[in-house]
């Protein structure tokens, strides 16, 4: 069953995966930002809201796009407008999504899709790969190979430092730091 899963995945990303024209841009002058992370428990929650918040500005569309590695999402996974959470059981058996924000998320051109996750997560990697984000970051090495810029943050690391790197190397190279 697995071979057969393995396979019937690979044939749906090759068939959908997107030609994205990527570019570069600055966290400060993005005008739309997706985020990917994983949420462990109420902490985790509690803290990519927080970033979550912090990114919110007149003008910029932000969409937050939570990944919980069990059946159901837990209550305090509050669905808004713009942040959705998903879960194990909005995949197909061989892992195609059929939740309808999943799949709008994946249609969506954001200039800059942040990738807060930590470890390996399937889910997360296929998302990423069908993502038709201009400029796809993070620093989770497991996730490398699908990232536009890779900012190897060597130890575990918060939500927060993430994005203080993020903002700084987008400056640095799209040359609005003013050096």
């Amino acid at each position: 069953m697995n071979f057969l899963q393995k396979f019937f995945l690979k044939r749906y990303i090759a068939q959908s995966q997107p030609e994205r024209s990527k570019e570069l841009c600055s966290l400060q002058s993005c005008s739309s930002i997706g985020l990917m992370c994983e949420i462990t428990d109420e902490d985790s929650y509690k803290e990519i809201m927080q970033v979550f918040g912090q990114l919110q500005k007149p003008g910029r569309n932000l969409w937050l796009m939570g990944y919980v590695d069990e059946t159901a999402v837990p209550f305090y996974c509050l669905q808004q407008l713009t942040a959705d959470f998903f879960c194990k059981k909005d995949f197909n058996w061989y892992g195609k999504p059929m939740k309808v924000q999943v799949t709008d998320y994946l249609q969506r051109e954001f200039d800059l899709l942040i990738d807060f996750t930590t470890r390996s997560l399937a889910p997360v990697a296929m998302l990423l790969e069908l993502s038709n984000a201009h400029c796809i970051v993070g620093g989770n090495e497991e996730h490398e190979e699908y990232y536009d810029l890779f900012l190897n943050m060597q130890n575990e690391f918060s939500h927060q430092e993430l994005l203080q790197q993020v903002d700084i190397y987008t400056q640095k190279l799209t040359g609005e730091d003013g050096k």
